[in-house]
């Protein structure tokens, strides 16, 4: 089934059951701001998503595949989480912020822009960001991670494209957490109070 081109749809909550998004199937809705994945999602077709109005992506980790132009031409996508092992093909951002922000200047280097994809939180000085950018994240993970990093602080710490995250937490959505309950549940601890 596809939606191509239809500007009515605003948001996409896909059922657990579905695997597969096919060629085209939400291309040119112009409209579409938020999708929450399946589960189970382990392909996502060429051009699946191309001139959406998309703004954040976070992939499941059953998602295997996604192929080229897949994400091309959202031009707000700022913030793109994909699982380590997906095979990625070409030119999935095109034409993005992300883009823009990354390395290589909004060029579309494939190989090199999908490794940084992958990579964009993985130094040392992003481990809050890459704990609220994954997949369920626990307010304990966060937590954890929050007292290494300097406390509250480090949630409006930014890393390479600009990204805080306190950001990553807000759109994330699988994160079960708020940042506020957090800095709450820290503040807490930090007083001795153990709830």
């Amino acid at each position: 089934m596809t939606f191509f081109g239809c500007h009515n749809i605003h948001k996409v909550f896909f059922a657990n059951t579905v695997t597969n998004i096919e060629l085209c199937a939400f291309m040119d809705c112009k409209n579409l701001t938020f999708v929450k994945w399946s589960l189970n999602l382990q392909l996502i077709g060429d051009f699946a998503f191309h001139n959406c109005n998309l703004s954040s992506v976070f992939l499941p980790p059953r998602c295997r595949v996604i192929r080229g132009c897949a994400f091309a031409r959202n031009s707000n996508l700022t913030i793109f989480t994909v699982p380590q092992d997906t095979q990625v093909g070409s030119s999935i951002v095109s034409y993005s912020k992300l883009l823009e922000r990354s390395p290589f200047g909004g060029d579309d280097a494939y190989h090199e822009t999908n490794t940084w994809l992958k990579n964009v939180n993985n130094g040392e000085n992003f481990a809050l960001h890459r704990v609220c950018s994954s997949f369920r994240p626990t307010l304990q993970e966060i937590l954890d991670t929050m007292k290494e990093k300097g406390g509250p602080k480090a949630f409006k710490v930014k890393n390479s494209i600009d990204i805080t995250p306190s950001r990553y937490l807000k759109e994330n959505p699988y994160a079960h957490v708020t940042e506020k309950e957090v800095i709450e549940k820290y503040i807490l601890d930090m007083m001795g109070e153990n709830s």
